[in-house]
C-alpha cells in the first residue's frame, strides 16, 4: 500500500496576485490530475489577497488552499494583521504559523505562535506549525533542545476541543540552515529527528491527529531520497513550488 503524502506549496511573497491567478488557471488541469491520486494531498499557500479567488477556482476540487500566517488575536486594533475568522470566510483549510522567516523578521515568539495555533483551531483551520534550529544551534548539537522548546507552548494549549474535532495538526520540521540554501539534512539525521518527533507526539496525554512534514531546499533531485524517511508524511516546499514542472516532479516521484 502506497503512503499518503501532503505537499504544501509555500509561495511566500514571490508572486504578485496576477501571477498567482495565472499559476492556478494555467496549471489547473494538471493540478487536478495530481490531486486525484488518493495518496496525495496538495495545499497551495498564496498571498492573503489571492486566498478568496483561489478557493473559488478550486472549490469543487481536491486542491486545498492555505494561508501563510494569521493573527494571534481574534479581532481589535491590530493594523495589518489577518484574523483566523477572516481566513475561515475564504474557506481556508490550512494555515502556516511559526515559519522561521516570521520568527526572524517579525520577532515572533513561541507564546505568540501558540495563540495563533488556538485561533486557527477555534475556526477549524489546520495549523501547519514550523519548527527548526539555526546553523549554530545545529553545530552545537542543540537541535532537540530547540525543537522541544518550540513545541512546549503548543503542547501546553492542546485541549479536549482539539481532540474532539480530530482536526489534523501538521508539524513541519525545517532546519533553518537548509531553507533556500540548496543543502538538505542527511537521511540518517532526519530519521533520528522524525523518530524523536513521533515519540514526543505519542507521549502526549491527549492524543492528536498529527502529520509530520519536512521543509528546506526540497527539489526533484532530492525528493526521492527524502521520501525514504519512513516517518515523513509530506513536504513544505518553497522555491520548487514556484515552478509547476518542478513541483509536479516532486509529487510524482
Amino acid at each position: 500500500m502506497r503512503k499518503q503524502y501532503l505537499f504544501v506549496a509555500n509561495w511566500k511573497m514571490n508572486f504578485n496576485i496576477n501571477q498567482e491567478f495565472n499559476f492556478a488557471t494555467h496549471n489547473y488541469d494538471d493540478l487536478i490530475k495530481l490531486s486525484e491520486d488518493s495518496n496525495t494531498t496538495i495545499i497551495l499557500c498564496p498571498s492573503f489577497l489571492s486566498l478568496y479567488d483561489l478557493n473559488k477556482i478550486f472549490k469543487e476540487t481536491k486542491i486545498n488552499i492555505g494561508a501563510q500566517d494569521c493573527s494571534p488575536h481574534s479581532k481589535g486594533p491590530y493594523t495589518g494583521q489577518i484574523s483566523a475568522e477572516s481566513l475561515s470566510f475564504t474557506e481556508c483549510k490550512y494555515c502556516i504559523i511559526g515559519h522561521s522567516e516570521r520568527r526572524e523578521f517579525n520577532k515572533e515568539i513561541d507564546a505568540e505562535i501558540a495563540k495563533k495555533f488556538m485561533q486557527l483551531i477555534n475556526h477549524k483551520i489546520s495549523p501547519i506549525l514550523c519548527i527548526g534550529e539555526k546553523l549554530q544551534e545545529y553545530k552545537e548539537n542543540k537541535t532537540l533542545d530547540i525543537l522541544k522548546y518550540q513545541l512546549e507552548k503548543i503542547f501546553n494549549v492542546i485541549n479536549t476541543e482539539i481532540i474532539s474535532q480530530n482536526l489534523p495538526i501538521i508539524i513541519a520540521y525545517e532546519p533553518i540552515w537548509a531553507i533556500g540554501s540548496g543543502s538538505t539534512a542527511s537521511i540518517d539525521y532526519l530519521e533520528n529527528i522524525f523518530t524523536w518527533l513521533k515519540i514526543q507526539i505519542e507521549n502526549l496525554e491527549k492524543k492528536i491527529n498529527c502529520k509530520l512534514l519536512y521543509g528546506g531546499s526540497i527539489s526533484p533531485d532530492n525528493a526521492k531520497s527524502l521520501k525514504s524517511v519512513k516517518l515523513i508524511d509530506g513536504f513544505l516546499i518553497g522555491k520548487s513550488s514556484l515552478d509547476f514542472q518542478e513541483f509536479k516532479k516532486i509529487v510524482e516521484l
